[in-house]
C-alpha cells in the first residue's frame, strides 16, 4: 500500500508540474528560429524577412503580449514582415472588441521598410471576422494578400499570399500564373499541405502556419489540424527541380485548450542569399 500511495501521490506531482509548465511557462517562451535559403533566382543583395503566425488573440493571449512580439520583431531589424494568418482566436468571443482598435495600433509599431504582408487564416472567417481582420491589418500597414502578388523589383522576390484554404478561395490556375520562373517565387499559406499543389511549379518557398507544432505533444497524442497533417513543424526540403523549400511556423497564441508543450512560440527569420 504505502508503494502505491507513493505512486498516486507521484503521479499528482508529475500532473501539477506538467500543468503549470503547459499553462503558464512554455506559452510565453518566445523563441526566434534562424533559417537561411539560398538561390540563384536572388539578387546579389541579401534580404531578411520575419514571420510570425497564428496569434490567437484572446485573454490567454492579448494585446500586452502582442507588444511584445513586435518589440522582438522590431530587434531583428527585417526588411520584410509577414503574418501567415489567424489573428484572434474567435471573433465573436472576443471579450475585448470595444478596443479592437489597439491591436491595429500595435501592428503599425513593426518596422519594415520593404513592406508587411498577411493572408487570411481559417480562424480570419467565420463569426463577423472577415471585414475586421481586414481593417485591422490595413490600419496595422499590412497588405493582405488575397490570391494576390506583390512584387519585390529590387530583391527579383516575388511574394504571392493565398486566401484561406478551408473557409476561403482556393484558386490553384491564379497562383500558378504568379510564379515567374526567373524570380524567387514566395508562397503564403496558412494550411502547408497545399503545397502539394504547387511542388510542379516554379514555387521557392512556402511560409505556412496553422499547425501550432501539435500544439501539446505528448508520447501518443500528438494532434494536428486539418490540412497540416503532412507538413507539421520547421522546415521541409523538396527534392523537386526547384528544390522547394516549405517552412511550417508553430505560432504565438493557442486554440481549444491554453497550453502548449513541447511545441513553444515562434517567430521565424528568413535570411535569403544569392547561391554566388
Amino acid at each position: 500500500m504505502k508503494l502505491f500511495s507513493k505512486l498516486i501521490w507521484f503521479l499528482i506531482a508529475a500532473l501539477i508540474i506538467f500543468y503549470t509548465y503547459a499553462r503558464f511557462i512554455e506559452p510565453v517562451l518566445l523563441t526566434v528560429q534562424y533559417e537561411n535559403i539560398y538561390s540563384d533566382s536572388l539578387s546579389d543583395k541579401n534580404i531578411k524577412i520575419i514571420q510570425f503566425s497564428d496569434t490567437h488573440i484572446s485573454e490567454f493571449f492579448d494585446v500586452d503580449n502582442l507588444k511584445k512580439t513586435v518589440n522582438k520583431i522590431n530587434n531583428e531589424n527585417p526588411h520584410i514582415v509577414i503574418f501567415t494568418g489567424d489573428l484572434i482566436d474567435q471573433y465573436n468571443k472576443y471579450e475585448d472588441r470595444d478596443n479592437i482598435h489597439e491591436i491595429g495600433e500595435v501592428l503599425s509599431e513593426i518596422n519594415a521598410p520593404l513592406g508587411k504582408y498577411a493572408i487570411y487564416g481559417n480562424h480570419d472567417y467565420g463569426g463577423g471576422a472577415e471585414n475586421v481582420y481586414r481593417q485591422i491589418m490595413a490600419d496595422g500597414g499590412f497588405e493582405l494578400l488575397v490570391n494576390e502578388k506583390a512584387n519585390i523589383e529590387e530583391y527579383n522576390i516575388n511574394i504571392i499570399g493565398m486566401d484561406d484554404s478551408i473557409f476561403g478561395t482556393f484558386d490553384k490556375e491564379i497562383i500558378v500564373s504568379y510564379l515567374d520562373e526567373d524570380c524567387f517565387n514566395i508562397i503564403l499559406s496558412h494550411e502547408p499541405d497545399v503545397a502539394e499543389h504547387f511542388l510542379e511549379y516554379n514555387a521557392d518557398l512556402f511560409v505556412c502556419g496553422h499547425s501550432h507544432g501539435g500544439q501539446v505533444n505528448l508520447l501518443f497524442i500528438n494532434y494536428t489540424p486539418p490540412l497540416a497533417q503532412r507538413y507539421v513543424r520547421g522546415m521541409y526540403a523538396i527534392d523537386n527541380y526547384r528544390q522547394t523549400k516549405i517552412y511550417v511556423n508553430v505560432g504565438l497564441g493557442t486554440s481549444k485548450i491554453p497550453m502548449r508543450f513541447m511545441a513553444a512560440p515562434e517567430l521565424t527569420v528568413f535570411t535569403l542569399k544569392n547561391k554566388q
